[in-house]
């Protein structure tokens, strides 16, 4: 049986990516039971993060 595709959002993403122990993570959670699909702002405000963090620009 396929599984459920849903939409996830940046707070889900942010959580996986930020864990040291990726496990606990909603994400892996979430993936035994859905199939994800992400929204095109999403993916901007990952990207977008990513490369802020890169050039040094984060807060964190």
């Amino acid at each position: 049986m396929d599984k459920e595709n849903i939409l996830i959002d940046t707070s889900i993403l942010i959580d996986y990516y930020r864990k040291k122990n990726k496990a606990n993570s909603k994400f892996v959670s979430l993936s035994k039971k859905y199939d994800f699909s992400i929204s095109v702002i999403t993916r901007l405000e990952i990207f977008t993060g990513i490369n802020n963090k890169l050039k040094g620009f984060s807060k964190n």
